[in-house]
């Protein structure tokens, strides 16, 4: 049975001690329990966080989190990252990110998380947007970016609301 391949993006400067930090660390394990294998940018933030709550899943195992690095350095992947790519290519590997995921969940997000967005769109991927989080995720729930598609970016409430809707799509 084939494993999706879910890419998580999302704001690199939340603390480890904030509500959408939490939200993010929920959504790994969650995302984990279901069976699903994370992508990220491998760095702090958002990208620890889903990271970090997808090895507290009794349903993880080596390979579930998988880093894309913006630097040829290995170490500067989060500790809870078990595949670090190094791509030397800064934020040009927003790219690969978003071409690897089966489906994109975007949590809060700055200007990097919106080029991943931009990404997204247009190779035609499911994004669904963690609405309560802030950031680019609050402002394009529920919208077009361009009428270049007939659908969306999905509006979820919860991370049990964006399971539903992965399960819907991939499933």
């Amino acid at each position: 049975m084939k494993k999706f391949q879910i890419a998580v993006i999302g704001s690199g400067n939340i603390l480890e001690d904030t509500e959408e930090y939490l939200l993010a660390r929920k959504l790994g394990k969650r995302l984990v329990d279901k069976d699903f294998i994370i992508l990220c940018g491998g760095l702090k933030g958002i990208m620890k966080a889903v990271c970090e709550g997808a090895k507290e899943s009794k349903k993880y195992f080596y390979g579930r989190t998988i880093g894309i690095l913006p630097s040829l350095d290995k170490s500067s992947a989060n500790p809870f990252v078990d595949i670090q790519i190094s791509t030397g290519m800064s934020n040009a590997r927003n790219q690969i990110i978003i071409a690897s995921a089966d489906a994109v969940i975007v949590v809060r997000g700055g200007a990097g998380t919106l080029s991943e967005i931009s990404y997204a769109w247009q190779m035609n991927k499911t994004i669904i947007a963690l609405k309560k989080s802030g950031g680019w995720a609050e402002r394009l729930a529920n919208t077009k970016i361009d009428g270049s598609r007939e659908d969306k970016i999905i509006s979820a409430s919860s991370v049990s609301d964006v399971l539903k809707h992965l399960e819907k799509i991939l499933i």
